[in-house]
């Protein structure tokens, strides 16, 4: 395979150089995927695999557990990629051979995959190979759509059962929170509803706009979207910006939390952000320096002089805040959560010793969850608020204490818990938080507390772990079983795939004009 390397190398024609780099790396994504697919292979071979096909975290969650810390993605992101690499084992001999030699990329062998899903019979896959693996070569430069074209026409040619149909608008209406990851404090939304509720949200969105005074300092797009995160927390009205006492549209928000179940967002914070004075700067129009250089003269200007000329930079002045699951807040935005907030002092436990029992105080399940942030194993971004507060070293051996607590969500909760012993997944925990994974094969990933860039302050060591004695006696001391699944995931898709072509078959069986009187 790395002959293509110096050729790349020597190449006079710099976009030459770059194809052959391009070969490369779909080669070596044809060689991972295969290691992929062998990892699958070898834990499916196991004795006592079949017993754990209808574990809910199944072969096919630890096997993806492991390629995600390997990868350094999440377990979901590797089960997408696990997946393609099983199809092609499977499936697409052929094809398989040429993404091997680099000559298509993933993507395409990855819209393969998808767009073949329906197919149930082993001579139409025998057929789809064949016939694919001839005229793919040339479809690297498709866009998406053109490229999905071209595999569903192969797929109705040979099993018209199996196309995937394109889900009338109204069925694929959704609504995604895009994450926050540029430290803005700003995230974006977008989606699409039903008509009438599409409608019904601007009227309101306009009205909650509409009812503050004229004292309210925002736009009437920021008072929009402030009124959409009103609606979220179930208030019944946008709380006025004035900020005076006596204020005539105060009435209007007075039943704010009044509809709808509580919402919470946690947010960790520097005691300096829930006061900054900064505030201002995120409310009105912008200032006409900034208005100015954002406009045409702009156009007249060296890069060099419009850095010059920038001015302010903005909110600053004080310590950012982390939404947990969400990212950072500008210290500004921090001291605005902060006036309709529940604030909560977070205390580090320092030297103390264990708790008594099982359960940690909220005092001390909130410090491990400020310190960790997120879910504890390799890859995983749960917040930590929606994870379980997992005793590293089991208890009552392991004791209660900072030190030997982390969060974990419940896959990965279940994972280390049933997929453990000398083959299985280990953790090891250090007093300033760190924790020291080893995955069955004997590889090591290391997880740090989500707080250590911004909040060291909680990543100071606590007390080194204490332990009782052992009254398991040698045992595992599980007391629960693994949840089981009500179908295997083999089954599950089996059972998806069976609906969407009865579903194709009814809409193909159906005429597609009234028979003439």
């Amino acid at each position: 395979m790395f002959d293509l390397l110096d050729v790349a190398e020597r190449a006079p024609d710099a976009v030459a150089g770059v194809a052959g780099w391009v070969r490369v790396e779909n080669a070596a994504c044809a060689r991972r995927l295969a290691a992929m697919a062998a990892v699958l292979q070898a834990r499916l071979s196991e004795v006592d695999a079949a017993a754990r096909e209808q574990w809910c975290v199944d072969n096919w969650a630890e096997v993806a557990g492991q390629l995600g810390a390997a990868l350094g993605v999440s377990s979901g992101v590797a089960s997408g990629q696990l997946l393609v690499a099983h199809a092609l084992v499977r499936h697409f001999p052929q094809i398989r051979e040429l993404f091997g030699a680099g000559l298509v990329s993933y993507r395409v062998v990855a819209a393969i995959v998808a767009r073949t899903r329906l197919v149930t019979d082993a001579p139409v896959w025998a057929r789809l190979d064949a016939e694919l693996a001839a005229q793919i070569g040339g479809w690297g430069g498709l866009s998406r759509a053109k490229l999905e074209q071209a595999i569903d026409g192969w797929v109705d040619r040979l099993d018209p059962y199996a196309v995937r149909r394109s889900a009338l608008r109204a069925r694929g209406r959704a609504v995604t929170v895009e994450p926050g990851t540029d430290g803005s404090g700003v995230r974006s939304i977008w989606g699409e509803l039903l008509a009438v509720d599409a409608a019904v949200l601007d009227e309101r969105l306009e009205a909650m706009a509409a009812a503050v005074c004229a004292g309210d300092g925002r736009t009437r797009d920021q008072r929009r979207a402030d009124a959409l995160g009103a609606l979220a927390a179930g208030a019944a009205g946008l709380v006025c910006g004035c900020g005076t006492a006596d204020c005539p549209a105060a009435a209007i928000a007075a039943g704010s939390g009044a509809s709808g179940a509580a919402v919470v967002i946690h947010v960790i914070a520097q005691a300096d952000s829930l006061e900054s004075a900064q505030v201002g700067c995120l409310q009105g129009q912008s200032p006409p320096d900034e208005a100015r250089l954002m406009g045409a003269r702009l156009a007249g200007m060296t890069a060099a002089q419009a850095l010059r000329r920038a001015g302010p930079a903005g909110p600053a002045g004080s310590s950012p805040g982390v939404v947990v699951g969400a990212g950072v807040l500008p210290g500004a935005m921090v001291a605005v959560a902060a006036g309709r907030a529940v604030i909560r002092r977070i205390i580090h436990p320092g030297a103390a010793g264990p708790e008594a029992g099982y359960v940690p105080s909220r005092a001390l399940a909130d410090f491990v969850r400020c310190r960790d942030v997120t879910c504890r194993f390799p890859g995983c971004d749960v917040p930590a608020f929606g994870c379980d507060v997992d005793h590293t070293i089991a208890y009552p051996r392991g004791l209660t204490q900072a030190s030997n607590l982390t969060c974990l969500c419940r896959k990965h909760h279940l994972l280390k818990t049933f997929w453990d012993g000398p083959g299985g997944w280990r953790d090891r925990q250090l007093p300033d938080g760190t924790v020291i994974w080893t995955a069955p094969g004997g590889h090591t990933y290391t997880t740090y507390p989500g707080s250590r860039v911004l909040f060291p302050a909680l990543c100071t060591p606590t007390a080194p772990v204490r332990l009782a004695p052992d009254t398991t006696g040698g045992g595992s001391g599980k007391t629960l079983m693994m949840p089981r699944r009500t179908r295997t995931r083999t089954q599950d898709r089996a059972h998806r795939i069976a609906t969407e072509r009865n579903q194709n078959l009814n809409r193909i069986a159906e005429p597609s004009e009234p028979p003439p009187e």
